[in-house]
């Protein structure tokens, strides 16, 4: 046998991989990757809308959290009265029978049968008084009431009128709205508020979420009506912040005469 290799023997040869990097991710010196600023930004338009949020669910909750404690006051001061006007009225409800004139005592049962006459008669006006003070504040308290719904109403009224809208346009928004069922509280805080035109004709132009919004419950029409915030200011009109042209031009090549004297051309002058 020969000596020399055989060609069909194996040959271990030396493999260089090439390693692809990524340059396009930025590495601190430490070799850790540092994030793309891009995936760090944060939309600020829902941050804006979260603020918002927060804020009127607070407000709100604060609002009405008053509300329920003037109310519970109020339900606990009518009870007493109530219970009160009750004890009285079974106090004073048994008049005693007249005595009989043969009776010893005739005259002292007497006495009490007068007193417990006039007990009644005072209770009965009083009772009277009290249902005639009760009727007086129920008529103001209603006429409060619509004072201030007018009010809102012009105040609405005023600042539509301020954006621009014709009053064909606004008395059509409202009554879209006004067929949509929207009202109470909701209403109140659309007819308020500075942004209430376009908060209304966004409602008005999508009649179906201004439903929905007013079958929720406060907390989450609270968080709808910060949405409708954000999407009544895209029906703001734009105002260009471009400065209007000079009327009056100056300058060397510009004749300060000119045009002042229509009719002068061709006058002859003796």
């Amino acid at each position: 046998m020969s000596d020399t290799p055989q060609n069909d023997e194996p040959i271990n040869e030396e493999v260089n991989e090439v390693v692809e990097t990524n340059d396009s991710v930025p590495h601190s010196e430490g070799g850790e990757q540092v994030p793309v600023e891009s995936e760090v930004q944060v939309d600020e338009v829902e941050v804006a809308k979260q603020k918002a949020n927060d804020a009127f669910n607070k407000q709100y909750g604060q609002l009405k959290q008053s509300e329920r404690d003037n109310e519970a006051q109020a339900k606990k001061i009518a009870e007493f009265e109530q219970a009160e006007r009750e004890r009285q009225a079974a106090q004073v409800g048994n008049i005693p029978p007249r005595p009989d004139a043969f009776d010893d005592n005739a005259d002292e049962l007497n006495d009490i049968r007068d007193k417990a006459i006039e007990a009644q008669a005072v209770f009965n006006n009083n009772q009277a008084n009290y249902l005639q003070q009760q009727q007086h504040s129920q008529q103001q308290a209603a006429q409060a009431q619509q004072q201030a719904q007018a009010k809102l109403e012009q105040d609405f009224l005023a600042t539509a009128r301020g954006t621009g809208a014709k009053d064909d346009e606004i008395t059509s928004v409202v009554n879209t709205l006004v067929q949509t069922g929207l009202s109470g509280d909701l209403g109140s805080a659309i007819l308020s508020d500075p942004d209430g035109y376009f908060i209304a004709k966004h409602l008005a132009a999508n009649p179906m979420e201004a439903h929905n919004i007013n079958a929720m419950n406060p907390i989450l029409a609270g968080a709808k009506y910060a949405e409708l915030k954000v999407k009544a200011n895209a029906l703001k009109p734009k105002t260009s912040s471009t400065p209007a042209p000079a009327t009056i031009l100056q300058g060397n090549g510009v004749d300060p005469e000119a045009g002042k004297y229509t009719h002068i051309k061709g006058a002859k002058f003796e």
